[in-house]
């Protein structure tokens, strides 16, 4: 058990740096790579990376750490020190929203995947708004902003690619599959 204590406050200052809070919303785009082009071993990998993504880098010097990201912080730390309903209801969100993910776009489900990532940052900012209050604030950059990166990357690869965004049902021919009328082409 010492262990773990040890580890932990030695990866928990890490989390303060705000690296570590803008580059994991980034891994949501090669999860969604890895999922579409069905490369399993790739995306445990990811997977793996973004879990211990927290602990990357350096502990920030105390006086240049946001008081807002250290209280939200300290807020998930006594939610995990000192677990309560609300951590017991929550703690699941997170592995859901990857699976959820995972199942979209494994699915080459275009529309449900850019839904799942929307929707997963929302609740997440709701969720860190709720429980912190106003420093919860200092999380909405990084998961706003990367969310839309993540949406904007996603939809202009698919686009490029020529990849469907609607959520049509299954065997309904894409826009682009459809025979053109004559009154089109002209």
């Amino acid at each position: 058990m010492d262990l773990l204590t040890d580890f932990l406050a030695w990866a928990w200052p890490r989390h303060l740096n705000p690296l570590s809070w803008y580059i994991r919303p980034l891994f949501f785009l090669p999860i969604a790579y890895f999922c579409w082009t069905r490369r399993p071993l790739a995306l445990t990998g990811t997977v793996l990376a973004m879990l211990s993504s927290f602990f990357w880098f350096p502990a920030p010097p105390p006086n240049e750490t946001d008081p807002r990201m250290q209280a939200v912080l300290e807020m998930e730390k006594d939610l995990f020190t000192d677990p309560t309903w609300v951590t017991w209801l929550t703690l699941p969100l997170a592995p859901l929203l990857i699976a959820a993910l995972c199942a979209a776009f494994w699915q080459r489900s275009l529309g449900w995947g850019l839904v799942v990532i929307d929707g997963g940052l929302a609740v997440k900012i709701a969720w860190t708004l709720a429980n912190s209050g106003a420093d919860g604030l200092a999380t909405v950059l990084p998961l706003g902003a990367g969310g839309l990166a993540m949406t904007a990357v996603i939809a202009a690869v698919a686009r490029w690619r020529g990849l469907r965004l609607s959520l049509v049902r299954k065997g309904a021919p894409a826009a682009a599959d459809r025979p053109r009328a004559a009154s089109e082409t002209m």
